[in-house]
């Protein structure tokens, strides 16, 4: 274990000796380093405060960019954690879970795994980019991203993500390849492709973009896992208000397990006001609901799927933020589902302290109808700092 501390101490040493060596001139230069440290803590109870588990993040990023000529370039993107406290200590095998990568290879190295205290490293983008004005050729563990709506995305087969785990801005990556062709007119055609571990974990699709009517539309097929997939988009506006879809049609190849077609729309309307609010909404519907729904107040590692953004089949979703001044905020969103009458409450005050520090609150509280009488079934709440550089 030494010696790997060792061996990756002394390889960020090395890169941020050459980021501080480069000099200043017309071309950009080779390497840039970016990145962020946060803290992150976290209490997390149901109904009584004083019967809480308390858990602490420190979270690294690493961001690298090597501009190797004006149409090569390439990233790569470590993101480094430390957990501990006694939220880890009450979930068992946290270290392996949070191990776990949907990825092809092996980049991730769990450094230390106790009861309550974990340190991991993952490389989260590692791709190399080719760009001009026609082609844009993408190979490497990378985020491909085709949702079009904020909150749910059911045309985002490639990387579906949980927004509930508001600490992970980035959103997790897949080994791919993905080629783009631009064509005038704001027209273009992608080819994606990740390939699995078995032929059931591959997924391989075409996305074609158009603009008609001041709207932005989009249609894709392919393969995603053990289905078929068909489905499109649309991104526009209704006088000043922004108005988006999206819709994915699951169909399960003959030799798959799970018969069920399933069918997942999301609409989602928004608007910016003069008096500052920011007001948004959104509606998700899935054919095929799994109506499991579990709260255990882990962030750290929230998996989900294209077919199952959220567990029922309907749920909605507000977002009501007031800008208080240049440099803070404050956000009430809620998401409310009629099965057992489920609701979850999210505040959130965030306040740009300095250029480079920023602080944000932020709880989420989840209620439900458990054995016919109306309960909350957890409420964490979570206080950030970040500095970026």
């Amino acid at each position: 274990m030494k010696l790997h501390k060792y061996i990756f101490t002394a390889i960020l040493y090395f890169i941020c000796m050459t980021v501080v060596a480069q000099t200043d001139d017309a071309k950009p230069p080779w390497i840039t380093l970016s990145g962020y440290i946060k803290d992150l803590q976290s209490t997390n109870f149901i109904q009584k405060i004083d019967s809480n588990a308390s858990a602490n993040l420190i979270h690294n990023r690493l961001n690298l960019k090597f501009n190797i000529s004006s149409k090569f370039s390439g990233r790569l993107e470590i993101r480094n954690r430390i957990i501990y406290g006694e939220q880890i200590k009450q979930t068992p095998d946290f270290g392996k879970i949070i191990n776990q990568y949907n990825g092809l290879f092996n980049l991730s190295h769990l450094w230390i795994n106790e009861k309550s205290f974990v340190a991991h490293s993952v490389i989260d983008r590692m791709l190399i980019q080719y760009a001009d004005e026609k082609w844009d050729i993408i190979i490497g563990r990378q985020r491909i991203n085709w949702g079009i709506n904020n909150v749910w995305n059911p045309n985002d087969i490639f990387n579906a993500y949980n927004f509930l785990d508001f600490d992970y801005e980035e959103r997790p990556g897949n080994d791919a390849v993905r080629i783009q062709r631009n064509f005038k007119n704001n027209t273009s055609l992608e080819l994606a492709y990740k390939p699995g571990k078995n032929s059931n974990e591959s997924t391989a699709a075409a996305l074609y973009k158009f603009n008609k009517w001041k709207y932005d539309f989009q249609f894709l097929g392919g393969i995603y896992q053990t289905d078929f997939v068909l489905g499109g988009g649309w991104a526009g506006n209704i006088k000043e208000a922004g108005f988006k879809g999206e819709l994915t049609y699951f169909r399960p190849k003959k030799n798959s397990l799970d018969p069920s077609e399933t069918v997942s729309i999301s609409i989602m309307a928004d608007q910016t006001f003069k008096n500052d609010w920011y007001i948004s909404v959104a509606t998700l519907y899935n054919s095929n609901p799994s109506n499991v729904f579990g709260v255990n107040g882990n962030i750290y590692n929230t998996n989900l799927s294209a077919k199952m953004l959220f567990p029922f089949r309907y749920n909605f979703h507000a977002n009501f933020m007031k800008t208080i001044s240049p440099i803070s905020s404050f956000t009430f969103a809620f998401i409310y589902s009629p099965e057992k009458n489920t609701l979850i409450l999210i505040p959130t005050f965030a306040w740009n302290v300095a250029t480079n520090f920023d602080l944000d609150f932020t709880a989420q509280s989840y209620f439900s109808e458990q054995l016919h009488s109306y309960k909350n079934l957890g409420t964490g709440i979570f206080i950030r700092s970040r500095w970026s550089f």
